[in-house]
Parts: structure tokens; C-alpha cells; sequence
């Protein structure tokens, strides 16, 4: 029992010990929770450890003595309503259709209803690719979605959950993927299904300054390597995911989060670039503890929420953002490549040990300059301006400003790097790496 509460929905932290929940916004919302239980809207603020997810059950409002308080809600599930059956039953048989129509096998329940322990579709397909499909449209407890899914690879199945909502309690609890389709008429054809999240690519970001994000290793600046990251794709339809699971052209894969306690990541990636990845690793299993970088070294657990901000103090960030948030997934921990010389060797200037990095981001910021210069150059003079000959438009300024705002993150990037804490006398360390950034001495 707890008397403060997250909000989900609102994104708001509810104090049930105040006639308000401390949100005088909101004036009816205790009427609208109470005895209204809703999973997946309110969550213990008390975040817990189990099994690598963060509070796994939910909370409903109850009241004791005519004061609210929350309990836990560790199990049960919202019943579909009249039209989510209609759009399930529709999912189901798109998917035997398609999947039948490709030449695979397809096993579906007897009379539609999959019961306890029968998956919504099976598709057996090429070689020992053998898929369970779980349409979920409604509400469901964590703990079946686990249940389920342990029972479909016990029978030698690779579950997919089907989903339509971004907050969908199967998202990267087991494989999944998204539509966005909320009505049974609008399963039509392939056009009318595009997938929405659950299938990503391996992308080489190279981490050089013409990137705005600082080198998820190192903390800050640059490396000149290139890090992994796992973008979401887009273009593909539900009929493309049927048909490419069932070959293998998609494979699932896991990737733990570096920090204990996180969710991490179920997602569906072509074979090579899931090869690439593990560079011969094994596959991580969800439920084991991975804090491990590429190379061996532990990895640092504030990775993901490096730049995030605006959180309520004490809000555990799993529950502020969406399960399918749409941002690409950084796996610099698990896969990277190093660093061109010019950001790994150090240059000498007199006294001066340089680092690599920060004279390639005094190159960057001359440039930086430059363009800001010539953008300046083809504007307007002042006096045609005054005369009412010609003005700056619109689009101008704007190309102004973002140069500008990038002189600015420049600058304030090279003041912060950490070799100037390590320098006695700054003018001249400065000068020093004026000079470096202008010739090509290097030790």
C-alpha cells in the first residue's frame, strides 16, 4: 500500500494523501481511477528489480477507512471489448491468409478462441523457422505476457506478439511488432498494414563533430570511430514481416540494457546484420545480467539517459516514455570501431600534449565559422534595408541561427573538454591549439 502513485497517461505524480492528488487541474481524476482499474495506466513509484523489468504489476486505487491509497495489481487482464474481437479475429486471418498463400503451414485454434496455452496462429516456414503468433489487442498482465511466451518456445515456437498501441505491455518484454490498425475494416490489403515499430537495422554512426551527439563511450567529444546503432525501419508491411519471418530473412535478437534493472530491447533484424552485431558472441538471453562493452570493459549503466531531462526527480524513466518510443537504440556498448588517427593521436606544441579529439573539434569550429561568415556575406547591406530595397527573409534567419547555435554548441563543447582541467597556463595552451588545428604536427 502507497500513498503516491505514477500516472501514466497524464505523466503526472498523483499524492493520494491530498484532496486534489496534488494536480488541482485536475479536479475529477480520483473519480475517474477509482474502481475504474485500468492495466498499464497507474504504476508503483517504488520501482522494483524482476527479471530485468521494472515493476512488473500495475496499481488500482482502493480506499481504506474512506482514504485512497494504491496497492499492486500483480496479475489479471481487461477483457477485448465486442469490436477489438472483430479486429483480432480479422488480424488472425490475414495472417493465416498471407502465410498460407507464401506456402507455409498454418495452424489456427479450433473455432478461433486460442484458449489457455494455444497461440493465436502458428506459421512453420522454411528450414526450422517456426513462428507463434500473439495478436494482442487489449490490456494484459506482464506476467502472462512471460507465461505465454516461455510456454510458445518450450513448444518450439518464436513468439510475435501483434500489437497496436505503442504502450503495449509485450513491447521488448518478448519479440514484437506494430501496427497501427484499430478497426477490423481496415484490414484490407498489404497498404492499409504498414508496421509501425518492432523491426530495426544496424547502423555505423560515425562519431566525428559533424555530429550533435557526443561520444556515447567517451561521455564527451569525439572519438572519429564509428558506434552501433539500431534504427527502426520503415517501409515494410505486415505481409512483408509475415513472409521474412517465416524465411529467416528476419531473425530475432535481444539486446539487454547496460544498466541492472532496465528493459531492454526485442527487435527483428535481417541475419547479417545480426551476425555482424554479435560478432561471434552468443546471443544475450532476457533475465541474465549483461554489463559488458564490446571490448570487455564494464559498461557504464547512465547510457541510454545520457541528454534526457525534465523528469520528475525520482521518476523511474521506464515509465515516462513510450515501450515504442521510435528513437533509434544506441549499442555503442556492445559494438564499435575505432577511431580515425587524427582523433586517437595526440599532437606536440611546445610544452603541449594536444589530444586528437579536441584539435579535430577546433578544425570543426573554424569551419563552423566560416560558413557562418559566408552566410553573413550574402545577406542584405544594412543601408539597402533601410532604404527599404531589401529584407532578410524568413529562411534566411533561419540558416543564420542554426549556424550560429552550432558555433555556440562548438564552442562550449571544446571549453568543457577535459584537457584544460590538466594545462597551467590557458592563453597559451589556446595558441597551442590554434597552431595544431592549423598545421600537421603530430608526435
Amino acid at each position: 500500500m502507497t500513498y503516491s502513485v505514477w500516472h501514466r497517461g497524464l505523466g503526472i505524480t498523483l499524492d493520494l494523501t491530498e484532496a486534489d492528488l496534488g494536480h488541482p487541474e485536475y479536479p475529477r481524476l480520483l473519480d475517474e481511477i477509482y474502481g475504474n482499474y485500468q492495466p498499464d495506466l497507474l504504476y508503483c513509484l517504488e520501482a522494483h528489480e524482476d527479471e530485468g523489468f521494472v515493476c512488473p504489476g500495475f496499481m488500482a486505487i482502493r480506499k481504506v477507512n474512506g482514504r485512497p491509497h494504491a496497492m499492486h495489481v500483480a496479475k489479471g487482464e481487461r477483457p477485448e471489448t465486442p469490436a477489438e474481437s472483430d479486429l483480432h479475429k480479422a488480424l488472425g486471418e490475414y495472417t493465416a491468409k498471407v502465410a498460407t498463400g507464401e506456402g507455409f503451414r498454418v495452424g489456427r485454434p479450433e473455432g478461433g478462441d486460442p484458449g489457455k496455452g494455444r497461440v493465436d496462429v502458428t506459421v512453420e516456414g522454411a528450414d526450422d523457422h517456426r513462428l507463434a503468433y500473439e495478436i494482442q489487442l487489449a490490456a494484459i498482465a506482464g506476467g502472462s505476457v512471460d507465461e505465454r511466451t516461455r510456454l510458445a518456445r518450450q513448444a518450439g515456437l518464436t513468439p510475435l506478439w501483434l500489437v497496436n498501441n505503442e504502450n503495449a505491455i509485450p513491447i521488448d518484454r518478448a519479440p514484437w511488432a506494430r501496427l497501427n490498425v484499430q478497426s477490423w475494416r481496415d484490414v484490407t490489403d498489404r497498404a492499409a498494414l504498414p508496421v509501425r515499430g518492432g523491426i530495426k537495422q544496424l547502423h555505423m554512426s560515425r562519431c566525428d563533430w559533424s555530429n550533435p551527439v557526443p561520444c556515447p563511450q567517451q561521455g564527451a567529444g569525439r572519438c572519429g570511430g564509428r558506434h552501433a546503432l539500431w534504427e527502426p525501419v520503415r517501409g515494410l508491411y505486415y505481409d512483408d514481416v509475415i513472409r521474412r519471418t517465416a524465411t529467416g530473412e528476419l531473425v530475432s535478437l535481444y539486446l539487454p540494457h547496460p544498466a541492472a534493472g532496465r528493459r531492454g530491447w526485442h527487435m527483428w533484424v535481417t541475419p547479417t546484420d545480426k551476425e555482424e552485431f554479435l560478432e561471434g558472441r552468443p546471443e544475450p538471453l532476457p533475465g541474465v545480467p549483461t554489463r559488458r562493452r564490446a571490448n570487455g570493459t564494464e559498461a557504464r549503466a547512465d547510457v541510454w539517459q545520457a541528454g534526457r531531462e525534465g523528469l520528475e526527480p525520482g521518476t523511474p524513466a521506464e515509465l515516462t516514455r513510450a515501450r515504442d518510443d521510435g528513437l533509434p537504440i544506441d549499442a555503442s556498448l556492445w559494438h564499435s570501431e575505432p577511431g580515425a588517427s587524427e582523433f586517437s593521436r595526440p599532437f606536440t606544441v611546445g610544452e603541449f600534449v594536444i589530444p586528437g579529439d579536441l584539435v579535430a573539434a577546433r578544425r570543426t569550429f573554424t569551419r563552423a565559422l566560416e560558413h557562418c561568415a559566408d552566410i553573413v556575406s550574402r545577406l542584405p547591406s544594412g543601408a539597402e534595408i533601410a532604404a527599404g530595397r531589401a529584407e532578410i527573409t524568413g529562411e534566411q534567419r533561419e540558416r543564420l541561427a542554426d549556424a550560429r547555435e552550432r558555433c555556440r554548441r562548438l564552442a562550449e563543447e571544446m571549453h568543457t573538454h577535459p584537457w584544460w582541467e590538466t594545462v597551467g597556463n590557458r592563453p597559451a595552451a589556446r595558441e597551442a591549439l590554434t597552431y595544431a588545428a592549423t598545421h600537421d604536427t603530430m608526435i
